[in-house]
């Protein structure tokens, strides 16, 4: 199911709209936070970063919103539905593990308490 998200996220007409909306907003993002910076003494590594996330956090969230579109036209689970239910899966699976080691814990340790008593 999460497969079937990817592949609408990963459609041509989706990732042209979230490059376009990236360019225009991460550029004026950028201008604002850090035009400062770069008409004075440089850019540090530091400071590319933080310009490479202000271009990829308005492109992950147009990539985002236009794939949860497309599957709520198209009757289709979102992506929080599907990370919902794959975490409750995955926990139920932790919390079992977790158990059964737990407990072959407190066996071993009810184990050396009796063999300190003999």
């Amino acid at each position: 199911m999460i497969n079937g998200w990817l592949k609408i996220a990963l459609q041509k007409n989706i990732l042209m709209r979230a490059i376009k909306v990236a360019l225009v907003v991460g550029s004026i993002l950028m201008l604002i936070n850090h035009g400062d910076v770069m008409l004075s003494d440089g850019l540090s590594i530091k400071e590319y970063i933080k310009i490479t996330l202000t271009y990829l956090v308005p492109y992950c969230v147009s990539t985002y919103s236009s794939t949860e579109a497309v599957c709520a036209a198209e009757n289709m689970p979102s992506i929080n539905k599907l990370m919902w239910e794959f975490l409750k899966k995955k926990g139920c699976e932790l919390a079992h593990c977790s158990k059964t080691v737990f407990n072959s814990l407190i066996i071993r340790l009810q184990q050396i308490k009796n063999n300190q008593n003999t």
